[in-house]
């Protein structure tokens, strides 16, 4: 391909729970609140990832992340709306429209760019050493798991912020050496500084802010997105649902 929309990183199996899956890179973007960074988006490489989540497949990519769908409630307070961009990339995937593997020819792609690392799906999953390769080109970058508790996640201290849902885990999270990024729910006030491209009237991205590298600073941000107001409910149940296992 003389000019790909995209490059396959690569295709694995999940570290979670063994199952298919796929990273792909995106090199243009439309996100307001981003900017036009790389993408890298990880899906399961078998599954609609509508289809996924509505299946509770999606626990391939997302791991232990409490903003999954709940099974009882069928309430889902991720910011992702799988219906858009993942499931418009699965398919462009699907019908070939990316290329095969990012090649060392393919280098000046990623002069001078930042890459979103997990536009959707936990990146902690994915290989540290394609990580290193893919990244050590670019300018700069962004991610977040919530896989920092895992062994497979470790590797990626001071490369992703630690996605963190409250102040215990954000606490323990820190202890361990991890930047965290808080996901707070609507009227509340999270731990860290508030992500700038969210305080109003800013005119900050994420390509221009650069916060969450892992490295610089404790974010948070107010939650947002389709499945926001099931936000606090999901964070009582997710406290809940640990207590049980104490």
């Amino acid at each position: 391909m003389a000019n790909p929309k995209g490059f396959i990183l690569d295709r694995f199996a999940s570290p979670i729970d063994g199952a298919p899956c796929v990273a792909i890179m995106t090199t243009k973007s439309t996100n307001r609140k981003t900017g036009d960074m790389m993408q890298v988006w990880i899906m399961r490489d078998d599954v609609n990832p509508v289809e996924a989540v509505n299946e509770g497949d999606d626990f391939s990519i997302c791991g232990n992340c409490p903003h999954r769908k709940n099974s009882f409630t069928q309430k889902r307070s991720c910011y992702v709306n799988v219906g858009q961009g993942p499931n418009a990339v699965w398919k462009a995937y699907k019908a070939g429209k990316y290329a095969e593997d990012f090649a060392w020819n393919d280098r000046h792609i990623l002069k001078g760019r930042h890459i979103r690392w997990g536009a959707y799906g936990d990146p902690a999953i994915i290989n540290p050493q394609i990580f290193n390769a893919i990244n050590s080109l670019a300018a700069g970058h962004t991610g977040y798991t919530h896989q920092w508790k895992e062994k497979f996640a470790q590797v990626y201290k001071g490369d992703f912020m630690a996605s963190v849902d409250n102040y215990l885990d954000k606490q323990l999270a820190s202890a361990h050496g991890w930047r965290t990024f808080h996901v707070a729910p609507v009227g509340e006030i999270g731990q860290g500084v508030k992500c700038p491209a969210t305080v109003e009237n800013s005119m900050a991205q994420c390509i221009t802010c650069r916060l969450c590298d892992g490295v610089k600073k404790d974010v948070w941000v107010e939650a947002h997105g389709a499945g926001k107001r099931h936000v606090g409910a999901m964070m009582t149940e997710s406290t809940r649902e640990r207590s049980h296992h104490v």
